[in-house]
């Protein structure tokens, strides 16, 4: 990772307690809220990158003071279990945030050209007007259509698992974007079912559904996830993209959380109506 960086010319700034260690997490609820909020703070920081996911970002959401986030913007960039920080910071500031690439994914052996240049084009590029889509061309259509609207998303299990909290994500005339990893299809069929019984998937404007990795059944006659999303989605009445490059696998192309897009199913792209910040 660090490499990567300072070939681009980036200066690496960590948190104090980065290396903490607290059971599973990487330091106490309040050393993580307290490092966060720091690096808002920190006028020599001018994005937050996340090192890794995991587990914990649940734990400590409710410890961030977002009127100090508010006065700082800044872009902070993560997925997986930061799902949880992306949409509860764009929902209480209203500052767009970056399902995008975590440090030590950035290090990983396994990263493709593809993903490095996509990360460094929402880095330094304007983002008015970027067209995203998979390198490889092999997205899929389920319901076709175009639509305009604000994304917002990331990992179903931390989206199902915020429901009724002060952090639900508002589904209502958003475009969603929804992927998750090493969960059984029972438990995806589940969180699924949560979304439908909560009425969300009737109240947004459209879906991107990207990777589903190693979520495979280990029991005879179960569903794929391709069966459960066909279910759940296929009658749905907006335009819905499965297989988009996004999350837990590459090629990765990173998504902005709380920015205009315009999602053409048919074509099997977004496309980014507006900059994320006015120094871009």
């Amino acid at each position: 990772m660090e490499k990567h960086l300072s070939g681009l010319g980036l200066k690496i700034k960590y948190g104090k307690n980065v290396f903490a260690t607290y059971g599973y997490l990487a330091g106490t609820d309040k050393q993580r809220a307290a490092d966060l909020e720091a690096m808002y703070l920190d006028p020599e920081v001018k994005a937050v990158l996340c090192m890794k996911g995991g587990y914990g970002c649940s734990r400590m959401v409710d410890l961030l003071d977002f009127s100090k986030i508010a006065k700082h913007p800044k872009l902070l960039i993560g997925f997986s279990d930061v799902t949880v920080l992306l949409n509860a910071i764009h929902q209480k500031t209203g500052l767009p945030t970056m399902h995008g690439g975590v440090g030590i994914w950035l290090g990983s052996p396994k990263i493709d050209a593809a993903s490095r240049a996509d990360f460094e084009a929402m880095l330094f590029q304007n983002q008015n007007g970027r067209v995203l889509k998979n390198p490889n061309d092999d997205a899929k259509t389920l319901l076709g259509g175009s639509v305009e609207g604000e994304l917002i998303g990331g990992n179903l299990s931390l989206i199902a698992t915020l429901a009724g909290t002060p952090y639900d994500l508002d589904f209502k005339d958003k475009i969603v974007f929804i992927e998750d990893v090493d969960e059984a299809p029972y438990r995806i069929d589940r969180y699924f079912s949560n979304l439908r019984l909560a009425g969300k998937l009737k109240q947004a404007k459209g879906f991107v559904l990207g990777y589903f990795t190693d979520c495979v059944a280990k029991e005879k006659g179960s569903w794929e996830i391709s069966d459960l999303i066909k279910q759940y989605f296929g009658n749905l009445s907006v335009p819905v993209i499965t297989d988009f490059a996004s999350g837990h696998d590459f090629p990765f192309i990173n998504l902005p959380i709380g920015i205009r897009v315009k999602m053409d199913a048919q074509a099997k792209t977004i496309t980014i109506m507006e900059e994320l910040y006015e120094t871009h």
